[in-house]
């Protein structure tokens, strides 16, 4: 028999999947996610999860936003871990970079980044080439999880797809699909639905008649978007059509935006070499972590996209002094991206705010591109963060533009009816990771799919 324990999945973040499969006496889980609740979250009770009454064989993680791995230290040593490799990586960097605090904190990065290091606890999805997709794993018994990698802003998503033992179903399994966070109008949101078909229903091109394609029982799906129906979503796509523009009439521009949106930054980083033709753009960071997350993505997505490459990035250091063979004396930082334009990244919090104005002085006065949602800068909205806020509200006090040039990482309601009505469950559908789950009632899936939708 199997069983789903969905906790905290009415709010966005900190949403965690349990599946139970007994048999024969004998009982083994499998846990999907635990993560932090989201800054701003009316949750008030810290849930914690009953580890020693219901103990699980190991734990899988979507992706590796905060909302979704925050809480990795918590669970206990004996559990196994299993996470993209790339993911890995990139939660690498961030704790590297943040056990350098001095005190606790930097220490509690410390063990986290110690643990992720751990081969042996820690283990990564591998992509088999001949296949096409990410190797299966048979290692919990009762389970097989198929890992399926997912467009979303976190680069190295995933969705899983589970068949558990289950002596009530007639075919001896219940086939159970964990969608995580995804979307799709990112650059690879399109390949979704033909994935569904060539690796979740096994169709492989046969057509629908064939007895032997699989069927779903049960969706576990996002719906962040749901709460947020009004909202205009462009493509990634778009958005670099977009910034290309921009950064053609503004060849001054810093931009805000996370160092784990891969896409967005790709975008970016593409439009400012598009504008900055027919030589090369170059890209500046405020910090060395961002710089290594950049490295981190090209020496693995690189490698399937140069699209999520960048060549030409460097830290902020105005005064350092250059030199090349073309030149007759040395360059400052500064006076190089005077000459040739910039596009650097920073992070709006007012210690960055010198490099803004290090460049006030010129004729044409820089410019900031915000790349974040705009929920963070409303002062109505839960999330409202002042200091950023109060950051940008300083920038433009001065007269610099502020372009609000972002895309959303989450699936509209049009793609949540397509992923729904392409993976077709039989049993059940489960929302999840929305404050709006009411909502799913009003999508265009049909009557019979309708019927089945747990608002729990």
């Amino acid at each position: 028999m199997v069983k789903i324990d969905v906790y905290q999945g009415n709010q966005i973040g900190a949403c965690v999947t349990v599946i139970t499969a007994s048999k024969d006496g004998k009982t083994h889980r499998i846990m999907i996610d635990y993560g932090e609740s989201l800054p701003g979250s009316e949750v008030t009770e810290r849930f914690n999860y009953p580890w020693e009454e219901a103990p699980v064989d190991a734990v899988f993680f979507t992706h590796y936003h905060g909302d979704h791995i925050g809480r990795i230290m918590e669970i206990p040593e004996n559990i196994p871990l299993y996470m993209g490799e790339t993911a890995r990586q990139v939660m690498m960097n961030i704790h590297k970079h943040l056990s350098r605090v001095s005190g606790p904190e930097g220490e509690i990065h410390q063990k986290e980044y110690e643990l992720l290091m751990n081969e042996q606890r820690v283990h990564t999805f591998r992509y088999d080439s001949s296949k096409r997709c990410v190797d299966s794993i048979v290692d919990i018994p009762f389970f097989r999880i198929e890992p399926y990698s997912v467009d979303h802003s976190a680069y190295d998503a995933y969705m899983f797809l589970i068949e558990a033992e289950d002596e009530t179903k007639e075919s001896g399994k219940k086939v159970i699909v964990h969608t995580g966070d995804f979307r799709g109008h990112g650059r690879r949101g399109k390949a979704m639905l033909k994935m569904i078909d060539y690796y979740i229903h096994k169709n492989h091109g046969r057509g629908d008649n064939n007895s032997n394609i699989r069927e779903v029982d049960v969706l576990i799906t996002e719906g962040t978007m749901m709460s947020r129906l009004s909202e205009s979503v462009k493509t990634e796509h778009q958005l670099q059509l977009e910034a290309t523009e921009y950064l053609k009439e503004h060849k001054r521009a810093f931009l805000i935006c996370s160092s784990t949106n891969l896409d967005s930054l790709g975008s970016f980083y593409q439009a400012w070499q598009k504008a900055s033709y027919p030589h090369s753009g170059y890209m500046y960071t405020y910090s060395r972590y961002y710089e290594e997350q950049l490295k981190t993505f090209s020496s693995t997505a690189g490698v399937f996209s140069e699209v999520y490459t960048f060549d030409n990035v460097y830290c902020l250091d105005l005064e350092k002094e250059l030199t090349h063979e073309k030149w007759s004396e040395p360059k400052t930082q500064k006076a190089l991206m005077e000459e040739n334009g910039f596009l650097a990244v920073i992070k709006p919090e007012f210690f960055c705010e010198k490099y803004i104005d290090a460049f006030m002085d010129a004729d044409e006065k820089p410019v900031i591109i915000y790349s974040m949602w705009d929920g963070y800068l409303d002062p109505l909205h839960k999330a409202y963060n002042k200091e950023w806020a109060d950051f940008l509200s300083a920038q433009e006090a001065k007269g610099i533009e502020i372009k609000h040039l972002h895309t959303s990482g989450h699936a509209t309601a049009k793609m949540l009816e397509d992923v729904i009505k392409a993976i077709n469950p039989k049993e059940e559908i489960i929302p999840i990771h929305t404050e709006c789950p009411e909502e799913f009632m009003k999508l265009d899936i049909g009557d019979e799919l309708k019927k089945i939708i747990n608002l729990h």
